[in-house]
């Protein structure tokens, strides 16, 4: 071991950072932490050379250029432990493995959506939605194929609009109009009563869960959501990410070169912690080390706190729970250099002590720092809560007011194809009424009021009998066997009997 080494390092606090003081530049972070206890026992000095630009860069320049060149013995910093890496340099003993995550501006809202949909996933309320399209046309199937079968024509003579219904009834608990008298039927009738019990137990008891206790989840957790979700981001430039994106060979963060090509993300040069956090939002992240993002979120709700702002108002930001990728960390050697043997032997020992692993948790709390979920116990049902509520109801009205013109309109040409044909009208107390002009002689006994054949058939001349109101006047309206109408006043017997005998 040489008395006196050269090393390397770049900005990137807290786990490693240079900096002049009286001509003479002093490393910081828990690398350097590290580098002067093996110093001490090995028993050497050292001076560091920062390089031009804090990146890790290629043969020219970074971190990697002076370890490519060998202008340096070794760079004590965190690097990440990348295979095209390996070309220019050569790594120590790993000394952690960390997660490439996220960070975002706390949501106002939960990405569980609205409470109605919450105790389902999407997956089940599509197999539902599948379910109340699929059982009404099988009862209706089994239903018709059996009376075809026993040639009954009578039995079960379900229509398809009627079964359609049953199920839908059936599953907000409602009564139908169709009965059962097979027991094929009824078994169909019976497992989807089971189905619609369990379901909407579930449905009672997961929901109540929800409104009582909610547990607030973001709307990424991968790779995959910030790209397809459209996030914007933001990350180091030179660091791992932008090192990884900028290799023609494919690898675990290629995927990001898609949202890059739509200009959603943006390298930036290392920059104090209070600028990456103001450059966050709801839909732009910004891209790093967990550890590192870790103690942004920390010291900023410290301030916070200082600053007297209210518990609500102190966690602003989030992490992601998920990650992008997750990579090992370790120093790294000029090839051939004669420092790596014995330098890797004191980071073996200090890695298997725990003592790195210490050094970095201890200025960071032992509990979780600002988590997604924090476990509020406060609920209050929120408006937007019964958002999907509000929809129903405006796509319900919506839809009856639409059936509903429909209906009229369909009314109304009815009534044109059945009056066609017939002939001139009549007014029959101030309202006028269609008279057959097929049979002239039948018209003029009804306009002369001769008295019908009403004596002869009087049960049914009543079943088929109406009411009218004209001119003040309630008539019966008298249907008989030739289809002409007739119409009865209705009053004292006298005036019925006065109707026919005048």
């Amino acid at each position: 071991m040489p008395s006196h080494v050269t090393v390397t390092s770049w900005n990137d606090m807290p786990f490693s950072g240079v900096s002049e003081e009286n001509g003479t530049w002093v490393g910081k972070g828990y690398a350097f932490y590290i580098f002067d206890l093996i110093s001490s026992k090995l028993n050497f000095t050292y001076t560091i050379v920062p390089p031009r630009r804090h990146i890790l860069g290629d043969e020219d320049n970074g971190v990697l250029g002076l370890l490519y060149k060998k202008e340096v013995d070794l760079a004590v910093a965190f690097l990440p432990v990348l295979p095209e890496m390996r070309r220019y340099c050569t790594f120590s003993a790993s000394l952690d493995e960390t997660r490439l995550t996220a960070v975002m501006k706390r949501p106002q809202e939960s990405a569980t959506g609205s409470g109605l949909l919450a105790p389902f996933e999407r997956t089940v309320w599509l197999l539902v939605l599948a379910s109340l399209i699929f059982v009404g046309p099988v009862i209706y199937l089994f239903a018709t194929i059996r009376a075809k079968l026993w040639h009954d024509p009578n039995s079960e003579n379900f229509s398809l609009s009627s079964c359609f219904w049953f199920v839908y009834s059936s599953l907000l608990k409602q009564g139908t109009n169709i009965v059962a008298t097979t027991d094929s039927t009824r078994m169909l009738f019976a497992t989807w009563w089971i189905f619609i019990l369990i379901l909407t137990s579930f449905y009672t008891a997961n929901l109540t869960a929800f409104l009582t206790k909610p547990q607030f989840t973001l709307s990424i957790s991968s790779l995959q959501d910030i790209v397809h979700k459209g996030y914007s981001w933001v990350t180091y430039k030179g660091r791992t990410i932008d090192f990884l994106l900028s290799q023609e060979n494919y690898n675990d963060l290629s995927l990001l070169n898609v949202s890059r090509r739509q200009k959603k993300g943006v390298f930036k040069y290392y920059q104090p912690s209070n600028a990456i956090l103001q450059s966050v939002t709801t839909k732009r992240l910004f891209l790093a080390e967990a550890h590192y993002l870790q103690t942004l979120i920390f010291n900023d709700y410290v301030n916070k706190t200082r600053n007297h702002l209210e518990h609500s108002s102190r966690c602003t930001y989030v992490i992601m729970p998920g990650s992008i990728l997750a990579i090992n960390r370790a120093f790294g050697f000029s090839n051939g250099s004669v420092v790596e043997k014995p330098i890797n032997k004191m980071l073996l020992r200090l890695v298997e002590t725990g003592i790195i692993q210490h050094r970095q948790e201890k200025e960071l709390p032992l509990a979780e720092i600002c988590p997604v979920d924090l476990r509020s116990t406060e609920r209050q049902l929120r408006n937007t809560d019964l958002l999907l509520t509000y929809k129903i109801v405006v796509a319900g009205y919506a839809v009856a007011a639409i059936l509903f013109l429909l209906e009229i309109i369909f009314g109304f040409v009815s009534s044109r194809v059945k009056n066609r044909g017939k002939g001139v009208k009549h007014k029959v107390g101030g309202k006028p009424q269609v008279l057959s002009v097929k049979n002239p002689q039948k018209r003029m006994d009804l306009m002369k009021r001769s008295p019908p054949a009403i004596y002869q058939n009087a049960g049914n001349i009543l079943m088929q009998r109406k009411q009218q109101f004209i001119n003040g006047r309630n008539y019966y309206v008298v249907t008989d066997r030739g289809g002409d109408r007739r119409f009865v006043p209705i009053g004292t017997p006298s005036a019925f009997l006065f109707q026919y005998t005048a």
